[in-house]
């Protein structure tokens, strides 16, 4: 009898590790997302560095800013320890998907409103664009 114990519990092991192995329908990881409602090249009006933070994981430098209809707003992705997002919080606006120091985002917003955005892995990182 322990001998089937001991196999039903390594098999159970196994489809366990299985499933937690598995990629299928994980957004999470970076080749998975497709940059959106913005560009990795061109020099904004306003500038929002993606920085370290001692308190946090990391923070948007400024917070928050603000830009004229049509100007750009380039994000630099400075933090050397982690990867990081600007993701804006209503969904399809603009997404750069996880990316390394080094990497810049740049979005040209076209219409007056208020664009809050964060970091898809870090909750605590916040940030708003007001267009007007």
């Amino acid at each position: 009898m322990s001998v089937w114990k001991m196999a039903i519990a390594a098999v159970g092991s196994a489809l366990i590790l299985a499933a937690c192995g598995s990629t299928s329908g994980d957004n999470s990881g970076s080749s998975s997302c497709s940059p959106q409602g913005g560009a990795t090249s061109g020099t904004g009006t306003a500038t929002v560095k993606i920085v370290s933070d001692p308190n946090t994981i990391g923070k948007f430098d400024p917070s928050a800013v603000s830009v004229k209809t049509g100007d750009t707003v380039e994000w630099d992705f400075q933090d050397s320890s982690t990867q990081h997002s600007v993701t804006s919080d209503d969904s399809g606006v603009f997404d750069s998907c996880l990316q390394s120091s080094g990497a810049k985002f740049v979005v040209t917003f076209s219409k007056a409103g208020d664009f809050k955005y964060h970091c898809t892995i870090h909750a605590q990182m916040t940030g708003d664009v007001k267009v007007g």
